[in-house]
């Protein structure tokens, strides 16, 4: 008989580690989601709503004095509708319409004494912005000799002025028009009364208008001025009897004295607690299969959890009693916030617990359940890489939209389509989307910043050209700025055709050479034609140099407070390579052992990510390129291979992500930019003196009169 060895899986220091992590964090999770899910908060022994038939007989524990919300909300609601739509006259109407009818009238001038054909005068005037004036009238402007048409104008505009002066609503426009050939003097004869009635009627307006803001105002006043409704109640006083349906006010009195939610009962709390238990197991057991690098992670664990709890300690606390607030709930905010700073796949799962836990706390209401489980998931979709501002509000709508539907779907179900119910429900699922854009975006660069993610907005900000540590890179060593922008558009654009973050790539490259602030002038792209202070320094110092600007990155990354993808991308875009012109140097000017090309070699480590090793190709591709005299097309690729080759033999990209066919999709996008930038341009002829000094003297004397 064989003995067959039985084979148990052995664990390490370090994934027993993990292990005891993630078990802590399912217990202090599972923990948290009970006590929330089953306690009350307030402890009482009555249940009620609004509309409810009370079947008790209910007195108050004790003497209470406090502020009616409920009354207080009708009495300011009471005084808000009292308030009429106020009117504001606006003077700035009175000098525009008057400035407008002085230059129509100026224009006419000018084409009444245009030296062209009658027709064409009559054309040009046809042609006049905010005047449409009958044919009949225009042949009495051109007929009317210089002090005829003088006397038009000025009627026109004192005429124009005298009704502008006065408050003229939309409603009155009419009128007041129809009434401007009583003003007319009666020195003028009926072709200029008539012209001057076209004429000003074109340019009355209506200048006492509804003011929105001045309304909204005197609500407010109104509101304000209302004075909190104050209450007082009686120890042993009745707040309901048996039989009384039950009033906002009933309800506002029960909580102020303690009594109106449920009692725990053991049956709830075991029911929660199995619920619960089944998700955080799946949870647990999917981020030790699947998600290793997240659990080895502590800071990322707690996060989760975090937003987890917070979410549903949010609806715990806002949904119990309120119905419309189940429904306006944002809890679309979950995933997208996991989504965003942890993992789309995680987020899927943090989706399912959360809508489960508000499906529980909302009487395990299906509707409620579903609401949640659509909108968060639809949320996460639209966030799952976002690279612009507006990602979060677009997945906002979209969660808006997806709430509608499913709650119109559960409409359906009951029969209850009323427009007025479905506008109602379409204003709340706008609601939700909005509230949840506007949480999802305010609370997406905190936690990011707090749990040390890199997050968007982050990076949107390190990209800016006012950033401190990004302007001193100008101002203290331009060469390399100019150099850094350079490969930050190769680096883009390379990462976006692989599928990679391109923003971070992008942020990255600007920041990759920051440590030649430290001492620019032993850089190449600082130094000034001639002088190369590394002539006077042997080859090990200068390679050590030229290497500690990558330490020195990291340490002004640091100081600064870079996130860490970019510190790494700082760290890691040369890699551990040979710094090959002075290690050339050295062993060219070797007497005896050849150097050690240890000494020669950056720090590294090699690129772990694919931003960090499109850096790094960007990098040399723009150096070399800069550097050669041959920008054709093919000799421009023919550079690229080469050091993508290179890098490729040197190993310095066995640890990034990236395949054979991505190597070619970043060598394509390469040769696109560069061949962009180095495109032949056409000579242009030169000029003789006296031609060049001719056309240049309008231009000088326009600028200069400007």
């Amino acid at each position: 008989m064989i003995d067959q060895e039985k084979r148990w899986p052995i664990l390490n220091r370090e994934d027993w580690r993990r292990l005891a992590g993630l078990t802590l964090f399912a217990l202090i999770l599972f923990s948290s989601l009970v006590l929330i899910l089953t306690f009350q908060f307030l402890p009482s022994r009555y249940d009620l709503n609004e509309g409810d038939v009370s079947v008790y007989n209910i007195k108050s524990p004790q003497k209470v004095s406090y502020i009616s919300q409920v009354k207080t909300r009708e009495e300011r609601e009471r005084a808000v509708a009292a308030v009429g739509p106020v009117y504001t006259f606006d003077p700035n109407v009175v000098t525009q319409q008057r400035e407008k009818a002085i230059e129509v009238t100026r224009r006419i001038t000018e084409i009444r004494q245009d030296p062209t054909t009658t027709e064409q005068k009559r054309e040009s005037i046809k042609r006049i912005p905010a005047l449409s004036l009958p044919p009949h009238i225009v042949s009495y402007i051109l007929s009317f000799d210089e002090p005829s048409w003088r006397a038009v104008v000025n009627e026109t505009v004192r005429i124009l002025g005298i009704v502008m002066r006065s408050r003229i609503s939309s409603d009155q426009l009419a009128e007041v028009k129809n009434g401007v050939g009583n003003l007319v003097s009666a020195d003028l004869d009926e072709r200029q009364t008539a012209v001057i009635m076209q004429l000003a009627q074109s340019f009355i307006k209506e200048n006492y208008a509804y003011d929105p803001e001045a309304t909204e105002k005197s609500k407010r006043e109104a509101r304000d001025s209302v004075q909190p409704v104050r209450y007082t109640i009686e120890k042993g006083e009745t707040i309901l009897r048996d039989g009384d349906i039950v009033k906002a006010t009933d309800l506002e009195k029960l909580e102020v004295v303690g009594l109106r939610n449920p009692q725990l009962k053991w049956p709830d709390i075991i029911g929660v607690s199995l619920v619960t238990g089944m998700l955080v197991l799946i949870l647990a057991s999917y981020l030790y299969l699947f998600q290793s690098n997240l659990v080895a992670n502590p800071r990322r664990l707690l996060l989760l959890g975090f937003i987890i709890v917070v979410a549903v300690l949010a609806a715990k606390l806002t949904i119990p009693g309120r119905d419309i607030f189940a429904y306006i709930f944002p809890a679309a905010v979950v995933p997208m916030l996991v989504a965003a700073l942890l993992d789309t796949q995680l987020a899927v799962l943090a989706a399912i617990i959360v809508a489960l836990c508000l499906g529980l706390i909302a009487n395990a209401s299906l509707e409620l359940t579903t609401l949640s489980l659509v909108g968060g998931l639809v949320g996460l979709l639209g966030v799952r890489r976002i690279e612009r501002l507006n990602t979060i509000f677009v997945a906002g709508a979209a969660v808006a939209v997806a709430n509608f539907l499913v709650i119109i779907g559960f409409r359906l179900f009951s029969g209850d389509l009323e427009p007025q119910r479905v506008a109602m429900l379409a204003f709340i699922a706008l609601v939700n989307g909005a509230l949840s854009a506007a949480l999802a975006l305010g609370t997406f660069s905190l936690l990011g910043h707090i749990f040390g993610i890199t997050t968007t907005l982050g990076l949107l900000e390190l990209a800016h050209p006012n950033q401190p540590l990004f302007r001193r890179l100008l101002l203290d060593a331009p060469g390399t700025y100019h150099h850094s922008v350079l490969v930050a558009n190769l680096s883009e654009r390379a990462a976006q055709a692989v599928g990679a973050d391109a923003l971070l790539a992008r942020v990255g490259a600007y920041y990759h050479d920051i440590g030649k602030v430290v001492r620019p002038y032993f850089f190449v792209d600082n130094q000034i034609e001639g002088q190369n202070v590394h002539d006077q320094l042997d080859p090990k110092t200068s390679a050590q140099i030229i290497a500690s600007h990558v330490q020195e990155g990291l340490e002004l990354a640091r100081k600064h407070g870079l996130p860490s993808k970019v510190r790494d991308i700082i760290a890691q875009h040369h890699g551990n390579g040979l710094i090959t012109y002075f290690f050339h140097r050295a062993t060219v000017g070797a007497a005896g052992e050849p150097p050690d090309e240890e000494e020669f070699r950056y720090p590294g480590p090699r690129p772990q990510s694919k931003e960090a090793a499109i850096v790094m190709l960007a990098d040399s591709v723009e150096a070399i390129t800069r550097c050669s005299s041959d920008h054709s097309p093919e000799h421009i690729d023919q550079l690229i291979r080469k050091v993508i080759s290179e890098r490729l033999a040197e190993g310095q990209l066995d640890e990034c992500d990236l395949s054979l066919r991505d190597l070619d999709r970043i060598r394509r996008a390469f040769s696109s930019i560069l061949q962009g930038i180095y495109h032949p341009r056409i000579e242009y002829p030169q000029m003789t003196r006296p031609m060049a000094d001719a056309a240049a003297e309008p231009v000088l004397d326009r600028v200069l009169g400007e």
